[in-house]
């Protein structure tokens, strides 16, 4: 009787340690990497939007255009940089503005990234200022994974020999992890 309270209790010993480790596995937190934030400067031109009036009043019109340029990583990192985007301009009240963005990496990795913009004012040189945010939606190669979060600031310029159309040179601050 005794060998039989003996093996009981290894089992019970053992069956107490496998529930303990269990609970301890399921109670640990879940190790993420941590957060990488970079700062890009962006230079960006493009065709003007084609816009179409809203039809609830002459200064009221939407619109869609494309814009391509380079992006420089404050890591060094460099990626062409492209978006499509919408607006809503209301003149003399409101622009809105949304996208999406993809930076290609040379090695032909990529991430993207959906943003929202409103009008910020104008700068000491009366060029129209945004400022936006957005959030990751996906990356390849390197950036598989991908998430994180996108703040910016926009700055409009007028054109020149080097930029006919104008440029646009954002300052953008990139919070993302990886798996």
């Amino acid at each position: 009787m005794s060998k039989l309270r003996s093996m009981a209790r290894v089992q019970a010993f053992f069956m107490v340690l496998a529930a303990a480790l269990f609970l301890g596995l399921m109670a640990a937190p879940v190790v993420c990497a941590a957060p990488v934030t970079v700062q890009v400067k962006v230079v960006m031109t493009g065709p003007k939007p084609d816009l179409l009036p809203a039809g609830d009043d002459t200064n009221h019109t939407v619109g869609m255009a494309t814009r391509t340029g380079q992006a420089v990583f404050s890591d060094g990192r460099k990626a062409k940089y492209s978006n499509v985007y919408l607006m809503d301009l209301f003149k003399g009240q409101f622009a809105k503005i949304w996208g999406y963005t993809k930076m290609a990496f040379p090695d032909g990795s990529w991430l993207f990234f959906k943003w929202d913009a409103s009008f910020a004012g104008r700068d000491k040189a009366n060029n129209p200022t945004f400022a936006g945010s957005g959030e990751l939606q996906k990356g390849t190669g390197k950036y598989q994974g991908i998430k994180g979060t996108v703040k910016f600031k926009n700055k409009m310029l007028p054109a020149t020999k080097e930029f006919p159309n104008g440029r646009t040179e954002a300052q953008a601050t990139i919070i993302y992890t990886l798996p």
